[in-house]
């Protein structure tokens, strides 16, 4: 989480890499024998202590009343951790050495614990899933170093581009075709705001960096570009020669020059994000799935619609893989139980309720026509899961989503200032001295 990670770090970095073993356990492998019996994860008996995050408690409510239900000698008990508190009571747990068994960890977490040996390795049973090829990709590679797999994934909270099709076409514009392409998306926005009587073409979360995110960078992704390259703890940044990045900026300065955005887009910082959109006074929308919750009048569920996010210059599209990693902690005293609750959460009958739940599914093979069309949004995201993405590093929060983040003053001087030749030229230095500042 945002306020979290340096607590995080200190908290971890408090105790060396074998005393931090040692509570947990003996090392990355977890459970000791548990791992190496061929009856991990089958017929576990006890319980197992589930710690899942507050923002995503539907699903975990949910898997534990039904597991629980059809597990008469296992029994899976549900803590809750608070928001921004999430990632510090596990690291407190860790150096205590008094682990849950299985936690629900936002994805882009999971990389700082896989990094300090925090997390069991459970590489061997992730391989072993005949649906692994199904699974979220962005999550996957979080929950990975090398070849090893420390996690796996949980649930998706996936960013997507929201139309108002009935202010496609009363400007003129296909109501059927959404913007490909960010050329598309400045066309469509000035169209749509010459409609006047307080109607914007586009809006953003102007004062969210994490938003910002969200839903930007999943069109640079799509273009065949990271900000961030290399690997954990010797990256460095792609910014300077970074063209889809450099269009984007300079398109959102556009759109921000010509008024196609509402003035407080400047201030949004994400509390009533979406609310323009969903009362039918803006266009285009890039934001989460999620926000579907809102959308339940008839009205707009027939003049509402969304769309993969496209590439920067169109040809493909992406999402942010956001949303929770399954990780078993090192030394977790029953890692087969989890694993066994894990591998039930997974399975499609259990994945074909989260977005009922207000949560996407993380198997790309769940988007059957039966799921299209009793979730024809969510579809719409799973679709996209297959060419999701993440920004695979230890310093997302330091270079994203902080107060001051070298992403934000970026995003800041080329849209409000307009200078995006100078914003992309102190990018680089900016965000390369964060990078090299947190070594995790």
């Amino acid at each position: 989480m945002i306020s979290s990670r340096s607590r995080v770090l200190a908290l971890l970095a408090a105790a060396s890499a074998a005393s931090l073993l040692a509570a947990c356990g003996g090392g990355s492998s977890g459970g000791g024998s548990a791992t190496s019996s061929k009856d991990f994860g089958v017929n576990a008996t006890g319980t197992v202590h589930f710690w899942a995050r507050q923002a995503t408690q539907g699903p975990a409510k949910f898997l534990v009343k039904q597991f629980n239900a059809t597990h008469k000698n296992l029994k899976v008990v549900l803590h809750l951790t608070p928001p921004n508190d999430d990632t510090s009571q596990l690291a407190t747990a860790i150096r205590a050495g008094s682990v849950p068994d299985v936690v629900g960890l936002n994805d882009i977490d999971v990389p700082q614990f896989a990094h300090q040996n925090a997390l069991m390795d459970i590489t061997k049973y992730v391989n072993a899933l005949p649906f692994k090829s199904a699974l979220s990709p962005g999550h996957l590679k979080l929950a990975t170093i090398g070849s090893t797999y420390y996690g796996v994934p949980y649930l998706a909270d996936l960013s997507v581009l929201w139309y108002n099709k009935a202010l496609f076409k009363k400007a003129g514009l296909d109501p059927n075709k959404p913007p490909s392409s960010y050329a598309e998306i400045v066309s469509d926005a000035r169209a749509i705001s010459k409609l006047g009587h307080g109607i914007y073409g586009f809006s953003f979360a102007g004062n969210c960096q994490g938003c910002l995110g969200f839903t930007m960078l999943p069109s640079m992704w799509a273009s065949g570009q990271h900000m961030l390259n290399g690997e954990l703890g010797q990256q460095t940044a792609n910014v300077e020669n970074n063209a889809p990045l450099k269009t984007m900026l300079a398109a959102y300065r556009t759109m921000w020059a010509e008024h196609l955005t509402p003035a407080a887009d400047q201030t949004q910082n994400g509390l009533t994000w979406g609310q323009d959109f969903e009362q039918g006074k803006v266009g285009i929308l890039p934001g989460a799935y999620g926000f579907s919750a809102a959308m339940t009048s008839a009205q707009q569920k027939k003049d509402l619609a969304d769309a993969p996010l496209p590439a920067v210059d169109g040809g493909s599209y992406s999402t942010f893989d956001g949303g929770d990693d399954f990780v078993i902690p090192a030394g977790a005293p029953n890692a087969s139980g989890a694993w066994e609750f894990i591998q039930y959460a997974l399975q499609q009958k259990q994945q074909f309720e989260f977005p009922a739940l207000g949560e996407t599914p993380i198997r790309t093979d769940i988007l059957t026509p039966a799921f299209t069309e009793k979730y024809p949004y969510d579809a719409v995201a799973v679709k996209a899961l297959g060419k999701g993405s993440v920004e695979y590093t230890l310093a997302y929060d330091a270079v994203y989503n902080e107060p001051g983040s070298p992403w934000f003053k970026m995003f800041e001087e080329a849209v409000y200032n307009g200078n995006v030749d100078k914003a992309i030229s102190e990018g680089q230095p900016n965000i390369q001295t964060t990078l090299s500042s947190v070594k995790g």
